[in-house]
């Protein structure tokens, strides 16, 4: 941490570079007193994690940072579970597991903290073991009210079970997490095949992957060029054969390079060579997620779409990206969490960057980031509220199409558990 008590030092360079009032690192009775409780309804704690999104400090705003109070991991190897802090980050928590063979579904990038977890957590992974959220045990924090909670899934009265369902995929407007424990999973080895493509082959791609088994997932991101990784874990002979098959199909993708990892550790997504900038210091930058189902008939549509919005964009640190759902996430239950879009298929990303400083640049990129999510909308109607843009113009929409039928509820539980709206807003 910088010593400087305004200064978060993480990676979303918005967040770091806001004048915060005020930095704490410990949850205290007086947290929840008057003292710190809203003085008006745009003031409210923000709560960092990971500190990879732009809300987890803001200019004016009170931040309190887990990860140096939190970041406890215990491994209960006998049981498959792993508690960790609030404050852990994904890095921390594979490496840690990597010593032991053990895996969890984290996303692509190993910088967030528990908050990718909690608003839901799609892995490459996640069509064979779940969401993040899916492999949830128990749940350690307190209420935007003070109140503190320690939930267990097996042993929840009929009173915790709205709550228990709100904490997975809605808790950074309901609680301040300081505990989870997770189901964990043995590692096994890992093939990515990867590569540049043009459109004519990334239709192909994603007709292919929308037939996929459940140990094969499909990324991809369009930026100045468009990269893809197809990965696959080879858990056994069955997973070996049919990873063979498709990797049969795809000899005709001539760019595609196949690598082996020991597991899934060991893979760093998105090669330098793509020139992405999210940790470029002198950019700022929103995105949003969306949801959608099988694209089918309307690949080629899409795929033409995305060009055009790709041709638009106002600079070259601006791009669309995409994860693949399935399998095992559309098993559960719609009404098992707040994750409630449970029949996508797929997640693409809009991220918009402009220099800092430079507020003309920013109502462009924004204005992009917008008008490209209008184009997408009729493929991917729903959110994955990733991320919270309570400070941007389109936060009530988003909220709307994360949590549709359940928003009541969620409106409701946000009454009950914080009153005096010390979290973030809805």
């Amino acid at each position: 941490m910088k010593k400087n008590n305004n200064l978060l030092e993480v990676p979303n360079i918005n967040s770091s570079d806001a004048q915060v009032k005020k930095l704490i690192y410990k949850i205290e009775d007086d947290l929840f007193n008057s003292h710190f409780k809203s003085s008006s309804k745009s003031d409210y704690l923000c709560v960092c994690s990971g500190g990879t999104t732009s809300s987890c400090a803001r200019n004016g705003l009170i931040t309190l940072d887990l990860r140096k109070e939190y970041n406890q991991i215990h491994l209960e190897e006998e049981k498959n579970l792993i508690r960790i802090g609030g404050g852990v980050i994904m890095k921390d928590l594979l490496n840690y597991l990597e010593k032991y063979n053990k895996t969890f579904p984290t996303g692509l990038s190993k910088l967030p903290g528990a908050g990718y977890i909690l608003t839901g957590g799609i892995s490459p992974m996640s069509r064979r073991y779940g969401l993040a959220i899916d492999n949830i045990d128990s749940i350690k924090g307190y209420l935007g009210n003070g109140t503190f909670i320690s939930l267990e899934k097996n042993s929840l009265n009929s009173t915790q079970k709205l709550l228990w369902e709100g904490l997975k995929g809605a808790a950074p407007f309901l609680a301040i997490i300081t505990e989870i424990t997770l189901k964990i999973f043995q590692s096994h080895p890992i093939q990515i095949i990867e590569g540049f493509v043009d459109d004519n082959e990334l239709s192909k791609i994603i007709n292919l992957a929308e037939g996929f088994p459940d140990n094969l997932s499909l990324q991809w991101i369009y930026a100045e060029v468009i990269y893809i990784y197809i990965f696959a874990e080879i858990k056994n002979d069955s997973d070996n054969k049919i990873t063979k098959k498709y990797l049969k199909k795809l000899e005709k993708f001539t760019s595609l390079k196949i690598k082996s990892y020991e597991n899934y550790n060991q893979i760093s997504f998105f090669p330098k060579e793509l020139e992405l900038f999210e940790l470029n210091k002198n950019n700022h930058s929103e995105v949003i997620s969306l949801l959608g189902g099988d694209l089918k008939d309307d690949i080629q549509t899409f795929v033409k779409c995305m060009k055009e919005i790709i041709k638009e964009k106002p600079n070259k640190s601006c791009y669309v990206a995409s994860q693949q759902l399935g399998g095992k996430t559309k098993e559960f239950d719609h009404k098992s969490s707040f994750f409630i879009h449970r029949g996508s298929t797929w997640k693409p990303w809009i991220y918009a960057a402009w220099k800092k400083d430079d507020l003309k640049e920013k109502e462009i990129a924004l204005k992009w980031l917008n008008e490209s999510w209008k184009k997408l909308k009729i493929f991917f109607p729903k959110i994955h509220l990733a991320q919270i843009h309570n400070h941007l113009n389109f936060h009530e929409e988003e909220v709307y199409l994360s949590y549709g039928e359940r928003l009541s509820e969620l409106k409701t539980l946000k009454n009950i558990c914080d009153p005096e709206s010390i979290l973030p807003p809805l």
